[in-house]
């Protein structure tokens, strides 16, 4: 029987967290990660982010939710035309099957796998939605569509979730392979572990949690931006490990660049502060890079 469907063709884009959904037409297959998602492991029940270990399973956090604010996180989708999987013909004797052609790929569900708070339920309120494929809410795709999966809450992130929830993605995929040359045989199954390694990291309001990490200065990181919301101007304030030019590009919800400057910076506490005079009302993701790290940070205008 079959035993695992493998994407082999199966690349990471980014996409601009907070935003609707845009379907991109040059997107590689399968998926496209939002802006901000970052890798970590769970042991023991416990949130690790340095060092990941060789002997654990490394799965994709979105960005953080925050208990008490909006929360949207999206994914690119683009169904390839064809794939391959491996088939046991014979039992024990598992062989690699190249070129079946995918007819259609639909979210069965999305369920929890594991979290840090021993929930076996999604959290109160998390759902999704999809665009693009058929243009349904049953989140179907054809071979060769594109769309978007929408991750989020109904409404404000209520309390008591604070956690990592790993999510497991269900697909039913209807596809057909020619076993021989002119004769399809048709496939049809529900994948349970490809899509088993997204996962939601839920934070207090305060900032204050377990989940928080100390930050140093003296690290590549986001301490602050103030305002926020802003209305003429804000301040945003990094730690950087190095001296040094850094690019600071602020994204619209579309993911086009409106503003993009640079700025020396040196080891340690680096302040500067940016005109909003230029840009509309609405939600835009900053980003700051020093050539070798990128930190992000939403930033609402008035």
């Amino acid at each position: 029987m079959i035993k695992q469907i493998l994407f082999l063709t199966f690349f990471f884009y980014s996409f601009i967290v907070f935003s609707q959904c845009e379907v991109n037409e040059n997107q590689a297959p399968f998926l496209a990660d939002p802006v901000g998602a970052y890798s970590l492991q769970l042991i023991d029940g416990q949130i690790s982010t340095d060092p990941l270990l060789a002997d654990i399973d490394t799965l994709t956090a979105f960005p953080n939710a925050i208990e008490g604010e909006l929360y949207q996180a999206v994914v690119g989708v683009r169904i390839p035309n064809d794939t391959s999987f491996v088939y046991e013909l014979t039992p024990g004797e598992p062989q690699l099957f190249e070129n079946v052609q995918i007819n259609s790929i639909t979210i069965n569900s999305v369920v929890i796998s594991e979290s840090t708070t021993g929930a076996v339920d999604l959290p109160t309120g998390f759902s999704w939605n999809c665009v693009g494929g058929d243009g349904s809410s049953d989140c179907v795709w054809a071979g060769g569509d594109y769309g978007c999966i929408s991750f989020g809450f109904e409404s404000e992130v209520p309390s008591g979730l604070v956690g990592a929830h790993r999510l497991n993605v269900l697909l039913d995929v209807n596809a057909s392979y020619e076993l021989f040359p002119g004769v399809p045989v048709p496939i049809e199954l529900t994948v349970d572990d490809l899509l088993n390694y997204y996962v939601l990291v839920v934070e207090e309001s305060n900032n204050n949690s377990s989940i928080s990490e100390i930050i140093d200065a003296r690290n590549f990181s986001m301490l602050g931006i103030s305002p926020n919301p802003a209305n003429d101007y804000f301040s945003l304030e990094y730690g950087n490990n190095q001296n040094g030019l850094v690019d600071v590009k602020i994204y619209d919800i579309l993911g086009n660049i409106v503003k993009s400057v640079k700025y020396n910076s040196v080891v340690g506490y680096n302040e500067v502060t940016l005109s909003t005079s230029d840009l509309i009302s609405g939600i835009y993701t900053v980003i700051v890079s020093n050539n070798f790290e990128s930190i992000i940070e939403r930033l609402i205008i008035d």
